[in-house]
């Protein structure tokens, strides 16, 4: 998995946390879109990449 940083202003992370987005694949072979919180372990959800959005259309 390749870990991007989820928001667009860095200086509006929280300095001691760390959310990152990355696409993965389950044992199907379909694609997972991740958000995990890397700085406690366990923290993170996954939905189908297909139903996600990107942040502009979130916006």
């Amino acid at each position: 998995m390749n870990w991007t940083r989820s928001a667009d202003d860095f200086e509006a992370q929280v300095p001691d946390d760390d959310v990152m987005f990355a696409v993965d694949e389950d044992e199907k072979g379909d694609e997972l879109a991740v958000i995990a919180d890397v700085t406690r372990d366990e923290a993170w959800i996954s939905i189908p990449l297909s139903e996600s959005q990107t942040i502009s259309q979130w916006r």
